[in-house]
């Protein structure tokens, strides 16, 4: 199948910036730009007539749905006989919220897609609809593994905000440990993680702040060891594995939290406690160094943006 094939789809976007949106970027613009499908922008003052019109599409790939018109679009399309794929990211139950968004949508569509498998389960259980599973790719070039443990240990957290309470609940076992620590945090909305973590009384931990931007792998890999803690919870257990993804093929390595959801991971990471995992990487740099080659190794072959965009070509294909 060749990119002319996709120029009777769009890729419908329901946020007025969605390059801030990681999911859009990663899950959505990221693939469409790869496929080669347009890309629009719906928001509440569109009006679904004029873009049919205007397109004449034959499919309509749903991201995440952030304003209400987006049903108005989604009946239309479906009284006109047009296909219609919809992503769900973080749809979590019980939130009546999202299930009176989600929940029509869902049962209009001809295919849905969720990022893992959990998550589909979770969907699925909840609904009886079942999910397509379509991960997020990679979305940063490959960088070299690491090669050594520096002084201070350079220790890396990245995420948006709706990740803060997972590093806040973390840097006070971070700063009871008896190591010497840099602590880089990158997320949006620093300036409230960083407020809230003053609160906390560090002193044994040196914590950088920086802003989250489309060229944080740079800053990323200027750690050896990146931290993700999940708890288990219903909120994190339909999350993305994009940071896993992402901290893997920039050869860092990764400890992450002993979840269910991500266990597809624990053979090229440290799978366990994070404080536990930080000193275990100390005195077992060459483990450290083989699982991050393997999980890299992994993640290239598994995750890349053609791999995932193959998916897409199959369920596209189907319709």
């Amino acid at each position: 199948m060749t990119k002319l094939n996709f120029q009777d789809i769009l890729w419908i976007f329901s946020h007025p910036k969605p390059q801030i949106i990681p999911s859009y970027l990663v899950g959505g613009i990221n693939p469409a730009n790869f496929l080669g499908i347009k890309k629009v922008i719906f928001l509440n003052n569109h009006d679904p007539e004029e873009l049919i019109k205007r397109y004449n599409p034959k499919c309509l790939i749903i991201s995440k749905v952030f304003n209400s018109n987006i049903n108005n679009l989604l009946n239309l399309a479906s009284r006109k006989k047009i296909k219609i794929i919809s992503i769900f990211d973080d749809w979590i139950f019980p939130d009546k919220m999202r299930e009176n968004i989600n929940l029509p949508i869902a049962k209009i569509s001809d295919v849905i897609v969720a990022k893992t498998k959990a998550a589909a389960d979770h969907i699925s259980d909840n609904t009886k609809l079942r999910c397509q599973i379509i991960p997020d790719p990679i979305r940063f070039k490959t960088n070299q593994v690491f090669k050594k443990i520096n002084k201070p240990l350079n220790i890396c957290w990245f995420g948006m905000d709706t990740n803060h309470d997972t590093i806040l609940n973390e840097v006070s076992n971070l700063n009871n440990l008896n190591i010497e620590i840099k602590l880089t945090i990158i997320s949006n909305y620093i300036e409230n993680i960083n407020t809230n973590i003053k609160r906390l009384n560090i002193n044994n931990v040196l914590i950088n702040f920086l802003q989250w931007n489309e060229n944080s792998y740079r800053d990323i890999i200027n750690s050896e060891v990146i931290i993700l803690p999940y708890p288990k919870d219903k909120k994190r257990l339909v999350k993305s594995s994009n940071r896993i993804i992402d901290s893997l093929n920039l050869g860092r390595f990764t400890i992450l939290s002993n979840v269910e959801q991500f266990k597809e991971f624990k053979d090229f990471t440290y799978f366990g406690d994070i404080s536990e995992g930080i000193l275990w990487f100390q005195k077992n740099i060459n483990k450290a160094i083989e699982r991050t080659i393997k999980g890299q190794n992994y993640v290239l072959q598994n995750y890349s943006l053609s791999k995932i965009c193959n998916k897409w070509k199959e369920i596209i294909e189907s319709l």
